[in-house]
């Protein structure tokens, strides 16, 4: 998403209410994915900065009221669904390295075929490179990819230690009454912005906040 500014020439002044209008009420958030290769890419779906600033906030304030109003529960629930999301993960990255790494030993299966076609003449030293060439690029990719699956694995073991982190985190924020570019950092990792969509007459738009530490709550 970018930020977009009103065209020149809109009233400075809310029309309800009559008093001066801050900058973040004449800001908007845009897709930039749409703006930049268009709707066969992505949706024109946007957000007013106001509202999302308004609905963080929110979520920061429910969130932090939770922590202090029963640790031990919302560390118990924080704790539990960051187990389930670890073992569902691991299991799919798991899944992956396997079938990366089964497909590794095809292609070395596929070389040494490859090599023993050239030695008899079936195989001309041109298509021998260029097959082994794009196979040889293969490997790399999945050894790479089998590299960060290791990574991540390690990354969730830490899961533990990430929501004792976040509890210390949010207790700061309980008494929270806007927002700055110091808390967002601390807390959030990103926020995901979905295409307005109407529900029975209803224009509803899913917002979804990625905290550090714990993900999407």
């Amino acid at each position: 998403m970018q930020v977009r500014y009103e065209k020149v020439g809109r009233t400075d002044k809310d029309r309800r209410t009559g008093k001066e209008r801050e900058p973040i009420d004449k800001a908007y958030y845009i897709c930039q994915t749409y703006n930049r290769l268009g709707k066969n890419a992505c949706t024109s779906h946007k957000i007013e900065a106001r509202d999302l600033y308004n609905l963080v906030l929110a979520d920061i304030q429910e969130v932090a009221a939770m922590a202090l109003k029963d640790r031990e529960a919302f560390y118990g629930r924080l704790s539990r669904r960051m187990e389930k999301q670890y073992l569902a993960d691991t299991d799919s990255l798991k899944r992956e390295y396997e079938s990366l790494a089964g497909r590794n030993q095809e292609i070395d299966d596929t070389f040494i075929s490859l090599y023993a076609d050239k030695a008899k003449g079936i195989l001309t030293e041109k298509r021998f490179l260029k097959l082994t060439d794009a196979m040889e690029k293969e490997q790399e990719n999945n050894q790479n990819r089998m590299q960060e699956i290791v990574a991540l694995i390690s990354e969730e073991e830490h899961s533990e230690g990430d929501v004792q982190t976040f509890m210390e985190e949010i207790k700061r924020y309980a008494a929270i009454t806007e927002l700055d570019e110091t808390v967002l950092n601390r807390l959030i990792n990103r926020i995901l912005i979905g295409e307005p969509k109407k529900v029975d007459g209803v224009k509803i738009q899913e917002v979804r906040i990625v905290y550090n530490f714990v993900g999407q709550l």
